[in-house]
């Protein structure tokens, strides 16, 4: 569980709760997203959706934490986090996850070693195409 996701130590980079944005995201570091994300975002690092966040898109991260709301598919070699508010609506493909009592969650799953294994790019790509009902 994140300690305090509001420290901006800890998130260097932030799309406040007024921002809109579109467009593909790539860093090294951390981002929190309090406002509202359309398009991709890839990223060794920490991506933290907050309780009032919006994301539309396809996100390959270190770690995912997600306490607002998500449509689209979501991978990371560590771990996928799903609290209490959080409404998700894509896949996952994980190292690891977790799902807090009251988290909303619709769609595929894949944890564990072969997940964490696999070419992000690829792999996202794989959920994509399958959601889609393509072969």
């Amino acid at each position: 569980m994140v300690a305090n996701p509001s420290k901006t130590d800890e998130y260097p980079t932030v799309i406040g709760a007024d921002a809109v944005f579109k467009g593909e995201l790539s860093f090294q570091g951390s981002v929190r997203i309090d406002g509202k994300f359309e398009g991709g975002i890839q990223t060794p690092g920490t991506v933290f959706v907050s309780q009032n966040g919006k994301v539309k898109a396809e996100i390959s991260a270190g770690s995912i934490t997600v306490d607002g709301s998500i449509e689209g598919n979501v991978m990371s070699e560590g771990r996928v986090q799903l609290n209490a508010t959080c409404k998700l609506k894509g896949d996952v493909m994980a190292g690891k996850l977790q799902v807090a009592e009251g988290a909303t969650w619709s769609g595929r799953c894949e944890v564990g070693p072969s997940a964490k294994s696999a070419p992000q790019g690829a792999a996202m790509r794989q959920m994509s195409d399958a959601a889609a009902g393509k072969k």
